[in-house]
């Protein structure tokens, strides 16, 4: 401090004058007070989950799942189709065997099935498949808005907690801003040496909750790059705007991957059904088969070409000890558990969008309030300074007050407006709308996942 104002602050007549100068001058000039952290590489928020839905092994591994299941289509549509098969064999005996003159007989044979009508058996098989595929399709699905909710929540977590430690290190400006003009104060007798002690606790309760905000934020980094497998990063810019409607939508109905995936695992149980039942019916089948001798030894007397056999088959299963009932109970059974499953899934995707609604609307009235009451105690801490600087009405305690309260305010103001931000994405994801949201179905990862082909 100068020597011309530590001369006005020793003239008893000026001092709340001289005081307010200095106190605006420590509050302005006090703003590298605590060194900022340096700042991590940053993503916006649509970056973060496409970048999450890009590389997660979840993803791909639901892709290959449903690949895997296309292929089971493929191989249930195989049955209308004719079956070849071809083989040698060879008898042995210890005279020579009939009709032949030789106790050795080679033979390769072909074979020709072709299934003609079987009562719906590859039908069921191949409707089984397909619905398996699509369960396969809800899961890839579901796999993709897990890792996009947790992404984003991630994301909303750590911009939370870099707005928190900016306000924290703002009140810790303000409350050492005051300490040291209690300090200065106290070297010209002005203030006693409790007010000193009182600030200085302030101060160290400032700085730790800055640490502790450090900590969090750096925490909820982390967790953001192990979800989309890059360096940390922080949060960059605000949240879309579009966010801040999704719980607004009338025309939104509650639905999710999981009700798809019960939906169609209730498909899948229908077709089982139907696949019990037709095994237990005749299959007419056409088989032709030809077969030749290796050697002249394993041809019959005076054979000279291959032998050729057309066949109408017409097969039924009369008894094998209730195996085919008891499949076919077992499918009822698994029939009726996947509409409950369905009406399950359903339930839990009402009650989520309705909770998440229901708290949207609530934090919604609530801002304009915590707006208010921010203002309102911004404006009380400037008239509490300006009175204990020239009236001397306030004491030391009621500017801490102030100043901790209109922090203290503005916290709750940042974590109501980040809570809207969750719930938001609730809504999004409680009605199957997350995907399209943040543009992951037109990703390679989650088309190969998610497209019917």
């Amino acid at each position: 401090m100068t020597l011309s104002r530590l001369s006005l602050l020793r003239r008893p007549a000026r001092r709340p004058a001289a005081l307010a100068l200095a106190c605006l001058c420590l509050l302005q000039g006090h703003g590298a007070a605590l060194a900022q952290p340096a700042a991590a590489p940053a993503r916006d928020l649509v970056e973060a989950v496409r970048s999450a839905a890009r590389w997660h092994p979840e993803v791909h591994s639901a892709a290959q799942q449903v690949l895997q299941a296309r292929e089971g289509i493929a191989s249930a549509r195989s049955g209308y189709l004719p079956q070849v098969r071809a083989g040698i064999g060879s008898q042995l005996s210890n005279r020579d065997l009939s009709s032949y003159e030789s106790r050795r007989v080679h033979t390769a044979s072909l074979t020709v099935t072709q299934m003609l009508y079987d009562f719906g058996k590859v039908a069921s098989s191949v409707e089984s498949a397909e619905a398996a595929e699509q369960a396969t399709q809800a899961q890839a699905q579901g796999a993709i808005d897990t890792v996009a909710r947790e992404a984003a929540l991630a994301w909303i977590e750590a911009h939370r907690q870099e707005a928190l430690g900016r306000i924290a290190r703002e009140q810790l400006d303000g409350v050492t801003a005051l300490k040291d003009l209690v300090v200065e104060r106290e070297r010209q007798g002005a203030s006693s040496r409790s007010d000193v002690v009182q600030a200085l606790a302030r101060v160290a309760a400032a700085q730790a909750q800055v640490l502790d905000a450090e900590a969090q934020a750096r925490r909820a980094r982390v967790q953001l790059m192990h979800l989309t497998g890059g360096t940390v990063v922080g949060a960059a810019g605000d949240t879309p705007a579009w966010l801040d409607q999704a719980c607004r939508a009338s025309d939104a109905q509650a639905g999710s991957a999981a009700v798809r995936l019960a939906r169609a695992r209730r498909d899948e149980a229908q077709a089982r059904v139907r696949a019990a039942r037709a095994q237990q019916l005749p299959t007419l089948s056409l088989e032709g088969s030809a077969s030749q001798g290796l050697d002249s030894r394993s041809r019959l007397p005076g054979e000279s070409g291959p032998q050729t056999t057309v066949m109408l088959n017409l097969a039924a299963p009369l008894y094998e000890g209730g195996n085919h009932q008891a499949r076919e109970r077992a499918a009822a059974h698994a029939l009726r558990a996947a509409d409950a499953d369905v009406q399950r899934a359903l339930l839990e995707a009402q009650q989520g969008l309705a909770e998440a609604r229901a708290q949207a609307q609530g934090h919604a009235l609530r801002d304009p309030v915590l707006a208010e009451r921010v203002e309102s105690i911004r404006t009380t801490r400037d008239l509490y300074r300006q009175q204990y600087l020239q009236l001397g009405t306030r004491s030391l305690l009621d500017l801490l007050n102030a100043e901790q309260e209109y922090h203290a305010a503005r916290i709750e103001q940042a974590n109501g407006r980040h809570e809207q931000h969750r719930l938001a994405l609730d809504c999004l994801y409680h009605t199957d709308r997350l995907r399209s949201a943040f543009g992951l179905d037109t990703l390679p990862e989650a088309a190969e996942a998610t497209t019917t082909p």
